[in-house]
């Protein structure tokens, strides 16, 4: 059966899984690249961000001796960064997680934080309010702009999958809502010695427990803790 899974997904100490004043030049919010250093290093997000594409606005602002080397370590970290990837037909986005432009599409300038050829190589729906046209990219990826909501977005994604599983990237309100429906079947969050302040709780006003979610997975690295939610 297939299922919609979120992988990957930071959270700090104090709840947030996104920093204050979120933009071009903060994509993650003030401190928010904090959640991800974790990340970063691993073999798995070396393949899929490869040198060249360092200089893409999404990862931009994050500092060079953040990376690993070229090829990054296999270790709990690449893991689980790994297990984000498998069996994977197609993804869900926010419009925040597409880019920093807000309200009507200007024009068709702004393509993706990740250059000409996204890390997802499959369908991608993005959640908005403003319809576009498909975007095809290369390496296989073709953003889709879903307008009429999230189950309609979650159906699209679903089809395109052609039986294989859903990942929900993000970003927080885009998480929140699906956790809302109860449509979210596994949730890996990766929670990092991180204090943001202020920014976007995750969970706040959800009742985890009512939505019938259960921590099944417990794993502390050296950067983080890993912990899968699945619904029981």
């Amino acid at each position: 059966m297939q299922k919609l899974r979120v992988h990957c997904f930071g959270i700090s100490l104090d709840g947030y899984s996104a920093g204050r004043d979120q933009s071009l030049d903060h994509p993650l919010g003030v401190g928010g690249t904090g959640l991800m250093e974790w990340v970063f290093p691993t073999r798995t997000f070396q393949n899929m961000h490869h040198q060249e594409s360092r200089g893409t606005a999404g990862l931009a602002s994050v500092p060079d001796y953040l990376f690993g080397q070229e090829g990054g370590p296999t270790d709990v970290d690449d893991d689980f960064a790994a297990r984000g990837i498998e069996n994977v037909g197609a993804w869900i986005i926010g419009r925040n997680m597409f880019g920093p432009v807000r309200g009507a599409w200007a024009d068709d300038e702004w393509k993706g934080w990740w250059g000409g050829n996204p890390p997802f190589h499959c369908d991608v729906f993005v959640l908005t309010h403003h319809a576009r046209a498909p975007l095809s990219m290369d390496g296989g990826t073709t953003f889709h702009f879903v307008t009429d909501g999230i189950e309609a977005a979650l159906q699209h994604a679903m089809a395109a999958a052609q039986g294989k599983d859903v990942r929900l990237g993000g970003g927080v309100a885009t998480v929140r809502a699906y956790l809302r429906a109860g449509w979210v079947d596994q949730l890996h969050l990766a929670q990092s010695p991180v204090l943001l302040g202020s920014g976007e709780a995750l969970f706040a006003g959800l009742d985890l427990t009512a939505l019938g979610y259960r921590c099944v997975q417990r794993v502390a690295s050296a950067k983080t803790t890993h912990l899968v939610l699945a619904r029981s």
